[in-house]
């Protein structure tokens, strides 16, 4: 029995399509919400050209300068659900659902825990960020099954969460990775391992996963990292399909295209582009050639034709992910958290942090100059990583986003950081 009128055969259309890497979009559905658009979203009411192919790329810049103009004409957004999102962005956003589409995204999650092997009603462990934890958001996760984690380290807290999962069966956990590396190293730590069957599957989301990550799950919990691939504007695009970054794509709800990167030609066939998708419900505020901000590149096959139901490598989240601790004992650090304190402060307009090395910070500020300023977001450092060697900070009063709008609020600088932790399981 599936709940809120989710639909099997939605579920079964998705779940075939994860199955099957040479899935494509139906040329039918790009062309009828194509129409859709062009006939009652005014954005798209006085393009010219027809069908699909002739509209344009657009960005989340573009639709925040005038949200209005990507509504469907006949519906009050004030009767939609809604997400609120900054994202990795630094674009505030709301994106907007009907109905259908609602009914359909809960039919893709099924899907997907399907595709992973994992019981789809299974109870929850959810990792989620410190200032998203409230009394009513509690009492909303546990009426559903769900139970918070964000980010605790302690002793007490780790240990109540293993019991929590011991008592359940099967339990699905879904995080970002940097709250699934503290919850499974903290396990690692107080020696709490997990018998075949309690953890159904480990989802990571939102962040890069590293083999050693990987390592740590199955060590301590029997099952493998899964990747998700979504975002907060469209839903569930794809799932790891045993490599951590490759994913196979949701090819029945959405239509992928990679650009390149200077241009609205599709790229060579392999080639690093830009995601461009298309969601093929979403009537009422429709998502039509929509530059996701993120880089990746289509499978091949023997002959070197492209695989559409495949996303081989997805460039744009291979390094963001900060480290702390030292070289001999490196640590991945909650950054989201640490992002959004110095996003609060009035004063910045944007910034972006990149780490040098271990231990060495550099500050892009669009700001006005300030040692007070820069004293505080040393602070935050110091209180959120330690360990602080060096702290620098730069000024730019350009935008410090590309073109899609996405601003990388955290950029690695280390060449390649997986290698820090390969030894990690020594120490």
């Amino acid at each position: 029995m599936l709940p809120n009128g989710v639909s099997p055969s939605v579920v079964e259309e998705v779940y075939s399509t994860l199955n099957n890497p040479a899935s494509r979009s139906s040329s039918a559905a790009l062309e009828q919400i194509a129409r859709h658009a062009r006939t009652h979203v005014p954005f798209y009411q006085n393009l010219k050209g027809e069908g699909f192919e002739s509209l344009p790329v657009v960005t989340k810049p573009m639709m925040v300068a005038d949200r209005s103009q990507f509504f469907d004409e006949r519906v009050n957004s004030d009767n939609l659900a809604s997400r609120y999102s900054s994202g990795t962005s630094g674009v505030l956003y709301d994106s907007y659902f009907d109905a259908d589409r609602i009914s359909h995204h809960r039919a893709e999650m099924v899907a997907a825990f399907r595709f992973l092997g994992a019981d789809p009603f299974a109870p929850t462990l959810h990792g989620t960020t410190w200032f998203d934890v409230s009394v009513r958001s509690k009492l909303v996760y546990f009426l559903q099954g769900k139970r918070m984690y964000s980010g605790e380290h302690d002793e007490q807290s780790i240990r109540a969460i293993a019991r929590w999962l011991r008592r359940r069966r099967g339990t699905i956990v879904v995080a970002l990775c940097s709250y699934l590396d503290a919850l499974f190293e903290g396990f690692r730590k107080y020696d709490i391992e997990f018998a075949e069957g309690v953890v159904g599957a480990v989802l990571g989301i939102g962040e890069p996963a590293t083999s050693s990550l990987n390592e740590l799950i199955r060590a301590q919990a029997g099952v493998d990292l899964a990747m998700r691939y979504s975002n907060t504007e469209n839903g569930i695009f794809g799932i790891s399909d045993g490599a951590l970054t490759r994913y196979r794509l949701n090819t029945a709800t959405f239509h992928f295209e990679i650009l390149d990167l200077d241009s609205d030609r599709p790229a060579p066939p392999g080639g690093i582009g830009r995601i461009v998708v298309t969601d093929l419900f979403n009537r009422a505020s429709p998502y039509i050639r929509y530059d996701t901000g993120d880089v990746g590149r289509f499978a091949l096959d023997d002959a070197g034709a492209t695989i559409p139901g495949i996303l081989q490598e997805l460039s744009g989240r291979n390094r963001d992910f900060c480290i702390g601790g030292t070289a001999e004992v490196p640590q991945r650090i909650l950054h989201m958290g640490m992002m959004e304190l110095a996003d609060q402060l009035q004063e910045i307009r944007q910034f972006q942090l990149r780490q040098n090395d271990i231990g060495k910070f550099t500050w892009v500020l669009n700001a006005p100059r300030s040692a007070a300023l820069e004293l505080r977001l040393r602070s935050i450092l110091d209180d959120c990583v330690g360990d602080i060697v060096r702290c620098d900070f730069t000024y730019d009063s350009q935008q410090l986003v590309v073109g899609s709008g996405k601003r990388q609020s955290f950029v690695n600088e280390i060449p390649n950081p997986e290698s820090l932790f390969r030894s990690r399981s020594l120490y």
